[in-house]
């Protein structure tokens, strides 16, 4: 996956972190970065901080689960930093990070916002039963 040059989408889901992805994309010389969570204000104060020259950083408020945010942060990353080469995901329980190239062409955005809303469901049905889970029950796993 080649980071340098490329348009960066990274979605915050409830309870995770972009921070450290969007740092590390930054630093690994991504032409652009879109970062929407799900809480006001978080999003758009870590653009601030990470926006440089040569690397735009917008930030927004999106719940990746609906469809209609997924194609609202698309027209904006589209809009301001040019076509998305990478979408991300940072849950509760960790990244994913997804090549739109590596997609099959008949995949379109509308059919990509919809798969992002299953595995964004996915991983908060599967992770917090994960960690209720006794510690014994896990190390067990």
């Amino acid at each position: 996956m080649r980071v340098t040059g490329s348009v960066v989408v990274i979605a915050v889901l409830n309870g995770g972190s972009g921070a450290d992805l969007a740092r590390r994309f930054t630093a690994a010389g991504a032409a652009g970065l879109l970062i929407a969570d799900q809480q006001v204000g978080i999003a758009e104060d870590l653009a601030t901080e990470l926006d440089r020259p040569g690397c735009p950083v917008v930030g927004v408020c999106g719940d990746i689960r609906r469809p209609s945010d997924v194609a609202a942060l698309v027209d904006t990353a589209e809009k301001h930093l040019g076509p998305i080469d990478l979408f991300c995901v940072a849950g509760p329980g960790g990244e994913r990070i997804v090549s739109l190239a590596e997609l099959p062409a008949h995949l379109d955005l509308e059919r990509l916002a919809e798969l992002v809303a299953l595995v964004g469901e996915a991983i908060g049905e599967v992770v917090p039963a994960q960690r209720r889970r006794p510690v014994e029950d896990v190390a067990r796993v």
